[in-house]
């Protein structure tokens, strides 16, 4: 078995396995919490208490629900979504990680894809056909 994990900004990105993982719009089961946001958005944490934090949270969340974090292991094909710009520190690019150590204690192989490229319409097309473009992929922090 074998999971194809991408990750995604929720404005670029709503094919049909996108999967919002934020505390506003998303599965909580897999979002960080209201107040552990707020701490990082107003700088009242660092990054590395952040992760850590959040690496609590997720191990909290396993044990309450298993199913769930079984049933995303085991889609095939999911893209993590959130709110926040590709890039940047962000919990989707933590919880691809989780999913791969998960995966590995499950034995599903975990594939880190990294961002969904940024597709653009190729104005110039004469055929008819919507063809697409790739926008430049930002580097994978994976």
């Amino acid at each position: 078995m074998e999971l194809h994990l991408y990750t995604a900004q929720i404005s670029k990105y709503n094919g049909p396995d996108a999967f919002d993982i934020t505390v506003k719009s998303g599965d909580r089961t897999f979002a960080p919490t209201w107040d552990l946001v707020q701490a990082w958005k107003s700088g009242k944490i660092d990054w590395e208490t952040y992760a850590q934090r959040y690496r609590q949270l997720m191990l909290e969340s396993y044990r309450q629900h298993p199913s769930a974090w079984y049933e995303l292991l085991h889609r095939g094909i999911v893209t993590l979504l959130c709110y926040c710009r590709s890039g940047e520190h962000c919990h989707r690019y933590l919880l691809a990680d989780f999913l791969r150590k998960l995966g590995e204690k499950e034995g599903v192989t975990v594939v880190i894809e990294g961002e969904r490229p940024v597709a653009i319409k190729d104005e110039e097309s004469l055929s008819g056909r919507e063809e697409f473009l790739l926008v430049s992929e930002q580097p994978s922090l994976f």
